[in-house]
């Protein structure tokens, strides 16, 4: 919600009211050159900012000087910032992971999800019993979350479809990171290999395939959206 695009999301989803759109909760700006600070005025919350008022490029600064209070005041003004623009968010996660990383950044995050009746991103990787915790009987969550960290190129598209056929019954996440490998997102992502606009356009030429439409087909893969869970935890949900 901090950055300058949410304007074109936000024009998507009048035109496509039933798509799924979740909010990306920002709590570090990681590239060199395209930097955003919170919504949240930050004289209310200068835990979550460097100096020169943006935010922390790595997610291990929140872990030790983010405040909870201040930590909820930004995660509400990202959200409210999406209301006011006319999104209707289908669900909330953590960018970064960053919400993830200690007890009461996790437990924050879910108590804000809470309250705005969204569903949210558990975990990705293993879960902790402090994060275990803070579930409640009637959350819906993936209980497997799949992402390509250090895959190379070359192996890029086995290592989702190997993803899918090794997939078990439950509710499970891909995540995907899309993008295409033109001038814009080369400038944004610049000196980043990893998740920069080369692995993104990866993505997107992987979920666009023939191949991988096959793939999800042959494993019987049954596609979910967040809208879905989102309307099976709240039914009352307009």
């Amino acid at each position: 919600m901090p950055t300058p695009w949410v304007t074109e999301v936000a024009a998507f989803s009048k035109a496509n009211p039933t798509a799924d759109l979740g909010l990306h909760l920002v709590m570090t700006s990681e590239w060199e050159t395209f930097r955003w600070g919170g919504l949240a005025p930050n004289d209310k919350t200068p835990s979550l900012h460097d100096p020169d008022g943006t935010m922390p490029r790595q997610t291990q600064t929140v872990a030790t000087r983010a405040k909870l209070d201040e930590v909820e005041r930004e995660l509400r003004a990202q959200i409210d910032r999406a209301y006011a623009i006319g999104l209707k968010p289908t669900h909330v996660d953590s960018h970064m992971g960053a919400l993830f990383n200690t007890p009461g950044l996790f437990a924050t995050y879910v108590k804000v999800a809470r309250s705005y009746r969204l569903p949210f991103l558990a975990f990705i990787g293993a879960p902790s019993p402090a994060g275990q915790s803070v579930l409640q009987p009637g959350d819906i969550f993936p209980d497997t979350v799949i992402v390509a960290d250090n895959v190379p190129k070359e192996r890029w598209n086995q290592f989702y479809l190997d993803a899918v056929r090794n997939l078990k019954p439950g509710l499970s996440e891909i995540l995907f990171h899309l993008g295409y490998d033109d001038a814009e997102l080369r400038a944004v992502t610049v000196n980043h290999d990893a998740y920069g606009s080369a692995w993104r356009q990866r993505d997107i030429d992987l979920v666009s395939s023939a191949e991988w439409k096959q793939a999800l087909k042959d494993n019987k893969v049954v596609l979910v959206t967040w809208r879905e869970i989102q309307n099976a935890m709240y039914p009352a949900t307009p």
